[in-house]
């Protein structure tokens, strides 16, 4: 297992040239906080989420209410000059003060809740995946400007085997292999280029952008320094959707309690009003709904089944969250790790192999194909390193995301 310690000692180096990084960047390019910042605030799930909570605070505002009805009013008048006027009113006003009541408010204010977690849990998944996006956008760039290098590199080659073809110190079969190696080195550059489209295009989609076609990005693929302020917060409650899962729980206790009125007698305050032998009358009563027919009986199996569905989802999220935590954990510091051996033992050797290999190929010590070999295992060696770094930074989105501390 990767050391512990120098997992703490990398976080804090990100920690630390976070600053410049940021100062380096240009005006007219998003940087890791900016992306962070428009994903909590406009990312299409988040504005989806934060309408929800607007309707759940409607529900609340009606389930307030005194009664689900409201009052009715019915009458009834005549005038004919062989009878006598005749007017009859009836005003009924359905009481909804009780249990009922108290179970309506409070189901709504736990899904108001539970909306409200679920705005918090959208956040911390668009900025993982904002970021993602933006991190894919840096790999893609860094893997274009590789193809870039190689064409350069091709071109070169190209021109020096033509050189010495013309002195007559190489055939044309070298001239040949340096034009094939110039094309495919072309067709590189615009495959990783489409690449980079794609990148931007997903980038923008995260944050809810019209169109990723001139979308700029800045920041280092190894600068992972806005996880590791993430990463290195103390110790996070309860993830947002762990909590809404509660909520859940709690909205389908009130639901079960609400569901039990409906075998209450519902109530109305009765006033009728009219005339009786030219008389005004009034009279003052109360009607009881009998639940015979309907008492109940489907809204409590459906509450019973919400509670347990509530409660069966609240075990697999906590569960979840444990998992992934502990996973991803371990996947990020391998990932480091990874990372680190290839920077440490491999890159620096790198740009002198491929020196070295150019000045052979010059001086005639080695014929053209053994440098063509040895450039390209170079070259995968450099974007084997960008892989390594994009992986590592992708592992700690994903386990800033599973530990609930990137929203």
């Amino acid at each position: 297992m990767h050391n512990p310690a120098l997992l703490r000692g990398f976080i804090g180096l990100l920690v630390a040239v976070s600053a410049d990084a940021q100062n380096m960047a240009p005006s007219d390019s998003l940087t890791a906080q900016q992306v962070v910042e428009i994903a909590r605030a406009h990312a299409p799930q988040v504005r989806l989420a934060e309408s929800q909570v607007l309707e759940a605070r409607g529900r609340l505002s009606g389930a307030r209410a005194l009664g689900n009805a409201n009052p009715t009013l019915e009458g009834v008048a005549s005038r004919d000059d062989r009878f006598e006027r005749r007017t009859q009113w009836e005003l009924s006003v359905p009481i909804g003060i009780g249990l009922g009541r108290a179970g309506r408010v409070g189901q709504a204010k736990a899904e108001l809740e539970r909306e409200q977690h679920m705005v918090d849990d959208a956040r911390r998944g668009a900025v993982g995946q904002a970021l993602s996006a933006y991190f894919r956008v840096l790999h893609a760039g860094r893997r274009v400007d590789l193809a870039r290098n190689r064409k350069a590199l091709a071109a070169d080659l190209l021109q020096t085997a033509s050189e010495r073809h013309r002195v007559g110190d190489a055939p044309r079969l070298e001239v040949l292999l340096t034009e094939t190696e110039d094309a495919r080195a072309q067709g590189q550059v615009l495959a990783e280029e489409q690449g980079l489209a794609r990148s931007r295009t997903s980038l923008a989609l995260a944050l809810g952008l019209p169109s990723g076609e001139n979308l700029a990005v800045s920041g280092s693929l190894g600068d992972l320094s806005v996880l590791g302020r993430s990463l290195a917060q103390s110790e996070a409650g309860p993830r947002a959707d762990v909590l809404a899962a509660r909520s859940e729980v709690r909205a389908a206790q009130a639901a079960r309690n609400l569901a039990r009125a409906d075998a209450l007698p519902g109530l109305a305050f009765r006033m009728n009003y009219g005339h009786e032998e030219g008389e005004p009358l009034s009279r003052a009563g109360l009607a009881v709904t009998v639940p015979i027919f309907q008492y109940g009986q489907e809204s409590r199996q459906v509450a019973r089944a919400r509670e347990a569905r509530a409660r069966a989802q609240l075990e697999l999220l906590q569960n979840a969250a444990a998992a992934e935590t502990g996973g991803f954990r371990k996947a990020f510091e391998a990932a480091i790790a990874a990372a680190e051996q290839l920077e440490g033992r491999a890159l620096p050797r790198v740009q002198e192999g491929e020196d070295m290999a150019r000045e052979s190929y010059r001086a005639g010590k080695i014929d053209l194909s053994a440098l063509i070999i040895i450039r390209r295992d170079l070259l995968e060696a450099r974007r084997e390193h960008l892989d390594l770094l994009l992986e590592a930074a992708l592992a700690g989105i994903d386990l800033a995301v599973a530990t609930g501390k990137l929203k």
